[in-house]
């Protein structure tokens, strides 16, 4: 068969070229901003796909949003793939498949999304692309596409820059301890791709954080517009975050964010004085009501002592198909429940604020929780360039949703009494003109 030279136009640059030649089975590349990290991966993966000898190959490049990745993907695979021999494109599916007559069979490349990752199962993969994995809901990796690459030993490639100390981290943490893995940090000030006196007037008008994160690879630097960044990086570094044991002598209050067709949410609560333990958490959906409490008696959860279950407003909403309430659905399946009134969201992270400082919450147990709490953050206005008054809706919502019901619901501190908690010692010598 006669062999034909294909161009597509791309030219790597110094860099890129480099990463070409380095790369491993599983790869994470944290690239400063117009780095070409999307060019360079889609162009990676187009190779990849052009010399496959499997049977059916499969690769896709996965965006945190269905808009990003049609936004910023498809015009440039399209163009990358326009000139190959028995290529069509399907518009409606963003997907480009290139025919192979001679194996009876079609090389696809498809555009998908993290939003909602149970959709993605039951695809196999040859190799993917994890665009911006720092927005992405973390559990499209470890639930949905590793599994998907295990039979036909498919690569993967992490693409992003950093968002604070969220998943992306931990994933690039992990990338250091194997040797199959490959990793590498491009900042702007080392590749010189943007030119010096771009990023000085970049830098003029971005904040020291916004720059540090999207020009220098920062991780240290505060996720821009989280509500709770800050916090949640004091709480680490102060020992808050460690092994919260379940103490058997106290109960234990559950609060959660109910989701209708989404995802169900229930924090753990333990209150032991003037702290509040987080000792366990609950993440899930497709679920009916049945299997949350089959959950909350089941395995270790079957030893804590449960006092009170607190729901949202919303949860005396009748529902169409049975005519109940979800409050009254949980008290049929035994659950003692209290309502919370409604309230604004923003005296809710408000209160989510006053009350982080004095959480110590299971690093194991509140793992999923911990990273809805740390990457919930504000909506942006691409067209103000500002951060709205308003929570982003993503995957990291229901968790913070339901730790903000229960920075409302909590109890007030009793385990003490009244006279227990005035001081016993006053300070006489003082000064008058003192001040």
């Amino acid at each position: 068969m006669e062999t034909k030279k294909i161009v597509t136009g791309y030219l790597p640059r110094k860099h890129q070229e480099f990463l070409h030649q380095r790369l491993k089975r599983f790869n994470v590349l944290v690239c400063h901003r117009r780095f070409g990290k999307t060019v360079f991966c889609l162009n990676e993966m187009i190779d990849q796909g052009l010399n496959c000898q499997k049977k059916s190959p499969q690769y896709a490049y996965i965006a945190p949003t269905y808009n990003q990745a049609k936004r910023v993907a498809w015009e440039m695979i399209k163009d990358f793939t326009k000139d190959i021999p028995n290529v069509t494109v399907n518009e409606a599916d963003l997907r480009v498949d290139i025919h192979r007559p001679w194996m009876k069979d079609k090389i696809r490349f498809m555009l998908l999304s993290a939003e909602k990752p149970g959709n993605l199962r039951g695809i196999y993969l040859d190799g993917v692309i994890l665009d911006e994995f720092a927005e992405c809901d973390p559990i499209v990796w470890s639930q949905v596409v590793r599994p998907a690459l295990s039979d036909r030993r498919g690569w993967a490639i992490f693409i992003g820059t950093p968002k604070g100390r969220n998943h992306f981290y931990d994933i690039f943490q992990a990338s250091m301890k194997s040797e199959k893995w490959f990793n590498c940090v491009f900042k702007a000030s080392e590749t010189r791709v943007i030119s010096l006196d771009e990023l000085e007037g970049a830098r003029l008008t971005m904040t020291e954080e916004e720059y540090n994160q999207e020009y220098e690879c920062d991780f240290s630097a505060a996720l821009v517009g989280a509500y709770y960044g800050k916090t949640m990086d004091k709480l680490e570094a102060d020992g808050h975050i460690a092994s919260v044991p379940h103490d058997p002598a106290l109960p234990v209050d559950t609060f959660w964010d109910l989701g209708i067709g989404d995802t169900t949410c229930v924090w753990f609560l333990q209150q032991i004085g003037l702290e509040y333990h987080l000792i366990d958490y609950i993440e899930m959906s497709g679920q009916d009501l049945a299997y949350y409490v089959q959950e909350l008696k089941a395995g270790d959860r079957s030893r804590y002592n449960y006092r009170d279950h607190v729901l949202p407003h919303d949860a005396k909403a009748r529902e169409l198909g049975t005519g109940k309430t979800r409050q009254e659905t949980l008290r049929s399946l035994g659950l003692t429940t209290t309502i919370l009134p409604k309230q604004s969201v923003e005296d809710g992270i408000n209160a989510v604020r006053m009350l982080l400082p004095k959480c110590y919450f299971d690093r194991q147990k509140c793992e999923r929780g911990l990273n809805a709490l740390r990457n919930y953050e504000k909506e942006y206005d691409n067209k103000n360039k500002i951060f709205r008054n308003k929570p982003k809706h993503n995957w990291a919502s229901n968790g913070s949703d339901a730790f903000r019901y229960l920075a409302l619901g909590q109890r007030p501190e009793t385990t003490r009494r009244r006279s227990e908690q005035l001081p016993t010692v006053t300070d006489s010598v003082y000064d008058i003109f003192e001040v």
